[in-house]
Formats: C-alpha cells, structure tokens, sequence
C-alpha cells in the first residue's frame, strides 16, 4: 500500500504507485462549469497558458487505469553482458589515428574562432 499524508486545510500529497500527486481543494481554484462536466463524462480537459498545454486534468478513475511509463534503456547487467561480448579494440586504430593527427596538425587554440 502506498503511504499517504493530510495536512488539514493545506495540501493533500499521496504517493500512488511511486509517483507523487499533490491534491488542492476545489474552493482554492475556479474550474469552469464546462471543464467539471467534462471531467464527469471522463474526458481529459488540456489547461493551455500562452496557446501551449499547460495542464491535464482527469478523472481520478482514468488515472489508475493509465499504464506506467515503461522504462527506458537496457539493464545493467544486459548493458555489461554485450560489453563484454564486443569485439576487443584494433591494435593499430592508435597508429592510425596519430597518423591522421600528424597529417592534419595540430588542433587549433580556439576551434570556434572564424576561420
């Protein structure tokens, strides 16, 4: 079960399913009429600022029901086993770069600087 805190008159935060929500009361904020119908009929409402989605607002049922986001990249171990399993480096891939650094000299002191 996850934990839950109250604060009376402040703040409700519950951390559901290893992420937190911060919970205000309905009398701290004006909700158009058409946005809590909207939510009752269970339809996301987008809160834009400046023409860009600020906000979503959903219906607490549609929240449980979404899926957590999966995670990204590889494990660990997976990630060490092909390490392991690449090929070992080109004995002569240092040669080979020190003599491209030799033929194109040295690098400059300010690589930005207008050429």
């Amino acid at each position: 079960m996850a934990k839950s805190r109250t604060v009376p008159n402040d703040s409700v935060r519950l951390t559901w399913y290893f992420r937190v929500m911060t919970t205000i009361r309905a009398e701290e904020v004006r909700i158009p009429r058409r946005a809590r119908e909207a939510v009752a009929r269970h339809e996301q409402v987008v809160v834009v600022n400046r023409e860009r989605p600020a906000y979503v607002i959903v219906h607490p049922d549609d929240r449980a029901a979404t899926p957590r986001p999966a995670r990204r990249g590889r494990p660990l171990r997976e990630a060490l086993g092909l390490l392991a399993n690449a090929a070992s480096p080109d004995p002569g891939f240092v040669e080979d770069m020190e003599a491209v650094l030799d033929e194109v000299g040295p690098a400059p002191d300010n690589p930005w600087a207008p050429s």
